[in-house]
């Protein structure tokens, strides 16, 4: 398992390298779909904070906090942590884990955050059912069984 701030960084990490611009919004639907397609593959979740049913879809408040002072602007820096250090995940920690950001990468890494967030908003989501139950907190059952659209 691991932690969602460290799977932005690394998700900013590959950003940076290859010149996409990535706003807080975008970030939270990448990371959301990494999710997705991990929990998918492992039956396991890649960590343990859960998702929360915000207006523009699935939100995790860490990585909210970490990156809300870029509010819809293209995100500069990694999140520093306590200790001041950014850390990223190593891809060869894990196979399915650098599969399911491969996958995610290569399928939605040039579409904005505006795009991505209406993904999730269709019917059957996670998020729409998460709203239909008057709930906030998305279940990995609900995300698990989602569908891929584009």
């Amino acid at each position: 398992m691991t932690n969602a701030l460290i799977l932005a960084n690394t998700v900013l990490f590959r950003a940076f390298n290859e010149n996409k611009d990535i706003t807080p919004m975008k970030l939270q639907k990448l990371i959301y779909f990494i999710y997705k397609k991990y929990l998918k593959e492992t039956e396991l979740p890649l960590f343990s904070e859960r998702f929360e049913a915000w207006q523009y879809g699935p939100v995790l408040t860490s990585v909210y906090d970490g990156f809300k002072v870029y509010g819809s602007n293209h995100i500069k820096n990694y999140y520093i942590d306590k200790d001041s250090k950014a850390w990223i995940i190593s891809m060869d920690s894990s196979d399915e884990l650098s599969d399911a950001f491969d996958y995610v990468w290569d399928e939605y890494s040039d579409y904005d955050g505006i795009y991505l967030s209406t993904l999730t908003h269709k019917v059957g989501t996670a998020w729409y059912k998460t709203l239909k139950n008057n709930n906030i907190l998305l279940e990995d059952k609900d995300i698990k069984e989602e569908e891929w659209y584009h």
